[in-house]
């Protein structure tokens, strides 16, 4: 059960650090990190997490990078159906707000 932990928190960091890396290497990081509900190649919904000065922005940077599915896999993101701040907001699904609250960050 612990490998199974840990796999996950590995498999969400790559995610962050995909999602990171996809903005530019020579600016500030941006301040305000976003939890994003997304579709993937499929039709799967999953989740990225991004660092963005706005919504719009975290938005733009999470299509097309690796996203960690509800079913505990990945896929590359399609598009974005919501963006929120963490701690701050919630998703207006209630099962993909359990979902990323019973992740392990």
């Amino acid at each position: 059960m612990k490998s199974r932990k840990y796999s996950r928190i590995s498999r969400l960091a790559a995610l962050l650090l995909a999602g990171l890396a996809s903005m530019s290497s020579g600016a500030a990081m941006p301040e305000t990190e976003f939890a994003c509900k997304v579709r993937v190649l499929g039709g799967k919904i999953g989740l990225v997490l991004v660092q963005a000065d706005t919504r719009a922005l975290a938005e733009k940077s999470a299509v097309g990078v690796q996203a960690f599915t509800t079913d505990d896999m990945r896929g590359r993101t399609t598009s974005v159906l919501e963006c929120i701040v963490p701690n701050e907001e919630r998703f207006s699904d209630y099962q993909f707000q359990q979902f990323f609250e019973n992740l392990p960050l």
